[in-house]
């Protein structure tokens, strides 16, 4: 029987009804056993094993040699998610193998993440509730988030649609992308100029090049700065911003990503973090569309059409 391998860490868990969507057909669903982020290791002792002719892939690295080893069998890889860079497409396109992604349908579920992380931020939420939950009633004065100047490093559809949210509550909006677009209520400008004047930075970049190291975090011109990453943990270095944190440059940090999943190091023993595993598209609605999404364009790439219409 072909065989359909998920790598993501939990795909189908909340909506079962749709992996029978690829069993109907003949096909075998296998999910990832870890339930976490596939190392290289682990990756290719699945593929080894099942040999599948479809991947509902997470963001775990389909390198060439990966693909090289997989192109006697592997047909379609299906990106349960809108960033593929973790994909080799020049091998991919070698090797014969169609690969997908689910535009568009994270957009709204990650960019209210990501205004409510700041909002947590600005008034210490988290750290409050933590302090009550220890028997300390101490109240801790916080900041709005109109009237800041929100900083986006990225200014794709995820950046674009924060902009606009956090724009409605009357803040001024920057953005540093390769593009510029004509808009009225966002001003493209240098990275440079993100740090030196954003009171909240946040990254919706794509990629996996550290944009946010040691000298980038020198630059900071306005101390206590918050700092929110929802996109990739590459694109922080952790231990440049546990300094950062620690010599007051950045007042407060938020991550739903990092450099190695599940996380357990330092910034764990700040009080003046928000720190999520990895729950972007963790919005039941976001999240259903994805994963049905993921599986159209599976079947697609299969050459089974025309058949989910829930």
């Amino acid at each position: 029987m072909n065989k359909i391998l998920a790598t993501t860490s939990t795909f189908g868990q909340d909506n079962k009804e749709l992996i029978d969507l690829i069993t109907v057909h003949g096909l075998e669903f296998v999910p990832n056993p870890w339930g976490q982020k596939l190392d290289a290791l682990k990756l290719r002792r699945l593929i080894k094993e099942h040999q599948p002719i479809g991947i509902l892939a997470g963001t775990e690295l389909l390198s060439r040699s990966i693909l090289e080893e997989s192109r006697q069998f592997l047909r379609v890889i299906s990106r349960v998610g809108v960033g593929w860079d973790n994909v080799d497409h020049a091998a991919a396109a070698e090797y014969k193998i169609k690969v997908y992604r689910t535009s568009g349908v994270l957009t709204q579920a990650v960019a209210e993440l990501t205004i409510g992380l700041m909002i947590s931020a600005l008034r210490s939420i988290s750290e409050m509730d933590r302090q009550i939950r220890n028997g300390q009633w101490q109240k801790k004065m916080g900041s709005l988030l109109e009237g800041k100047t929100v900083g986006i490093i990225g200014f794709g559809d995820i950046g674009q649609k924060v902009g606009k949210l956090a724009s409605m509550f009357g803040v001024k909006v920057i953005y540093y992308d390769i593009r510029s677009l004509d808009i009225s209520w966002a001003k493209a400008v240098s990275l440079n100029t993100i740090l030196t004047e954003a009171n909240i930075i946040s990254i919706h970049a794509s990629g996996n090049r550290c944009i946010l190291g040691d000298e980038e975090l020198k630059i900071i011109g306005k101390k206590g700065i918050t700092i929110v990453n929802v996109a990739r943990g590459e694109l922080i270095d952790e231990d440049a911003l546990y300094k950062a944190m620690h010599d007051g440059r950045v007042g407060y940090a938020c991550l739903d990503v990092f450099q190695s999943e599940p996380y357990s190091g330092p910034l764990t023993n700040l009080n003046n973090v928000i720190l999520t595993p990895h729950i972007g598209s963790y919005a039941r609605e976001a999240r259903y569309n994805m994963e049905k999404m993921a599986i159209e364009n599976l079947l697609t790439g299969l050459g089974i059409t025309g058949i989910i219409n829930s």
